[in-house]
This record gives C-alpha cells, structure tokens and sequence, in this order.
C-alpha cells in the first residue's frame, strides 16, 4: 500500500462533503454502510438498522464526488454526547473521511450543548480517537469478538439543550 502525500490528501479532504441525514433514502445508505463494514467486513454484528436512537439522534453521511463512503451517528443524553457507528468503507479510509465524519459530530454536539462526547472505541483505532482529543476510561472490553475501549472528550458547549 502506497501513502497518500500530505498534498493529495488535502485535496482530498476538500472533496470530503459530511451532511446529516434528512431522508428515508438516506439512511438506507447509512444502514448499507454499517452492514458493509459491522456485519460482512468485521462481523460484529448483523443487527444495524432501526436502533431507537437513529430517530433521535444526528445521523450523517460522508460523500466523495456523489457517493456515500462514510457514516457517524451522534445521541445526546442530558448534556453528553455519545458517538456510534462511526463507519468508511474500504476503498475511502485513510483520506480524512473518519476524522470529517468525526469533526462534523463533534461541532454538533457542541452546538447543542454537549459538554462531553463518549464513544466505543475499537482499540486498532484508539489513536485515531486520540489525535481528537478523546482520552481512553477504563479496561478495555469485548463487544461480539472485537476488543473495544471505552473513550470521552471534553466539549466547548455553544449552545445549551437541543436535540437532533
């Protein structure tokens, strides 16, 4: 695998568009990207459509030039943020979509009062969560077969209350 030179990759950044999911076709392609990575590709789980918080919570898809290659979900509880399902499909990852997904969740959270976000790391990815400011709690632990670690952030509420 070749690396991406610190230029192409912010060419491609600039290509990165995140926006929340305001469709029904929509979010049958966040639920086609967390059955493509969580269930054929790490078989974590078969479970990922109609969770109760999808409904209540900030769902987004990342796209590069017209295709859906990336997907996050952020939930707020009082004044925490919980982050899942953070997903990039294959052929997109190490291009800055995680971190576009990631920085869009954040900045909502943030603008909704949010003082903490909290996420379900898995633990091959915990210095991609660091390098955001995420900080690990505790051991780590096994969700179906996938080591996990439990992380949070310290957020700059802009806003107080609100929901998705």
């Amino acid at each position: 695998m070749t690396s991406v030179e610190p230029e192409a990759r912010s060419v491609e950044r600039e290509r990165i568009r995140v926006e929340p999911v305001r469709t029904s076709e929509e979010l049958e392609l966040v639920y086609a990207i967390r059955s493509e990575v969580f269930d054929r590709e790490q078989h974590l789980t078969t479970w990922v459509r109609d969770y109760p918080e999808d409904g209540r919570s900030l769902n987004v898809l990342a796209w590069i030039d017209g295709e859906a290659v990336g997907t996050g979900r952020v939930s707020l509880w009082g004044d925490e943020a919980q982050v899942a399902w953070v997903a990039v499909r294959r052929p997109y990852r190490g291009r800055g979509v995680g971190r576009a997904i990631m920085e869009h969740l954040i900045r909502w959270a943030e603008e909704h009062g949010a003082r903490v976000a909290t996420l379900n790391a898995q633990t091959h990815a915990l210095e991609f969560y660091r390098k955001l400011g995420f900080r690990p709690i505790g051991r780590p632990f096994y969700m179906a077969h996938i080591e996990h670690q439990l992380m949070e952030r310290e957020l700059q509420p802009r806003a107080q209350g609100g929901t998705a």
